[in-house]
């Protein structure tokens, strides 16, 4: 009927459409406590079904060991791959699991916040099986896309001024803040396209094509999405300098689903008005 079609959604009890709509704010709180316990239990299964690739780079990047003072961070890459086979074998083994697991996390979080009926089990397997092959596509195009940019940054950073001292100092920084900045809008596209897959049929290449877009032209919004992830980041890391114990429970606890409610929270609307209202009204205007 139109360019994008929905999927199909499961039917539940709702909310009533006359009901007045809630500040943002006020109503994300309302809905995140509200579903706690489902978060909670949905953080347990997505975090265990990224236990393959969370192991798989844990054995797979070591600590530079040359690096002794802060001062050396700049002489040598702070991280360095190895050629462990366990490491290589279990990242594999997560490009057949992270997406596909990612898809369902989605479904189930957009279905919380379009206020929805959802079973966490049943319907997280269920969009697992659904958007397998796009989910299988988008794992490798991370893992892919992954070591191409950080072996980029570390070409721009560590290689070239040892090996072309004569090209100055300009062109490495100038091609690291490239890296960055497609790194950035990279990430910035996932806030969109696993919400985008479990919402509309629409192949890989329209999926990333108009996750990019949403990246670019919905700059304040993801900024502010990435500020809240960083600070949200940055306090579990401060807390690993006193205790590990935090760390460990809020992980496999809530922490995804956290974030992953955030981010999708934050960026359905967006999708909602620019894609899916737009072409309920097309349709409307050509039953008129």
């Amino acid at each position: 009927m139109a360019k994008y079609i929905t999927k199909e959604s499961k039917p539940g009890k709702g909310i009533d459409k006359d009901a007045p709509e809630k500040r943002r704010f006020f109503l994300f709180f309302e809905l995140f406590f509200e579903k706690i316990t489902k978060l909670i239990g949905l953080n347990f299964m997505y975090f265990i079904c990224l236990l393959p690739l969370i192991l798989g780079v844990y054995y797979s990047v070591i600590v530079n060991s040359l690096i002794e003072t802060p001062a050396d961070i700049l002489r040598y890459p702070p991280i360095v791959f190895t050629p462990s086979l366990l490491g290589t074998a279990l990242l594999c083994a997560s490009i057949f699991i992270t997406g596909p697991a990612t898809a369902g996390f989605t479904y189930v979080i957009r279905n919380m916040q379009r206020r929805e009926h959802t079973w966490v089990l049943s319907d997280f397997f269920e969009h697992f099986k659904k958007n397998f092959k796009q989910g299988i596509i988008m794992s490798v195009v991370d893992i892919a896309a992954c070591m191409v940019l950080y072996v980029a940054l570390m070409f721009y950073l560590y290689i070239m001024p040892v090996d072309a001292p004569e090209m100055g100092t300009l062109i490495p920084i100038m091609g690291a803040m490239f890296v960055g900045a497609v790194s950035i809008v990279f990430l910035w596209a996932h806030y969109y396209i696993y919400t985008m897959m479990v919402t509309f049929k629409l192949d890989f290449g329209k999926l990333f094509k108009n996750s990019l877009i949403f990246a670019i032209a919905k700059l304040p919004l993801n900024l502010l999405i990435t500020a809240f992830l960083a600070l949200i980041g940055g306090s579990l890391i401060y807390t690993l300098s006193f205790t590990g114990i935090i760390a460990g429970v809020f992980i496999p606890v809530i922490f995804f689903s956290l974030t992953g409610f955030i981010i999708i929270f934050s960026t359905y609307p967006t999708i909602d008005k620019v894609m899916i209202q737009k072409v309920n009204r097309r349709v409307l205007n050509t039953r008129g």
